[in-house]
């Protein structure tokens, strides 16, 4: 069991080495700083469609490109494909919000 766990240790650490990905301080993973910054400066108030249009326009207008967005009030499991490296997960006060870019 012990070996198993240190074989998937690897391979997560291979996949982040790749892409440059993080574990950030919302425990979430994370794959670019600038991406992060611009989510935690959006999330916060009440206007959940607010704060995912604000992601959306900060993100596709400092990283180019088009991003999907979502926010809510609870977390959540997701799966999605990205390129570059673009795509964050975080929380802030009890909101959860992920940006990738497709």
């Amino acid at each position: 069991m012990r070996a198993a766990a240190v074989v998937l240790l690897a391979v997560v650490a291979v996949a982040f080495a790749q892409d440059n990905c993080y574990i950030n301080d919302s425990g979430f993973t994370c794959c670019n700083k600038d991406l992060e910054a611009a989510m935690k400066g959006a999330v916060g108030g009440d206007d959940l469609l607010g704060a995912a249009d604000a992601i959306q326009k900060g993100a596709e207008g400092s990283l180019g490109g088009k991003f999907e967005t979502v926010v809510a009030l609870d977390d959540f499991a997701y799966k999605s494909h990205f390129k570059e490296g673009k795509t964050c997960k975080i929380e802030k006060n009890g909101q959860y919000a992920l940006a990738w870019q497709p």
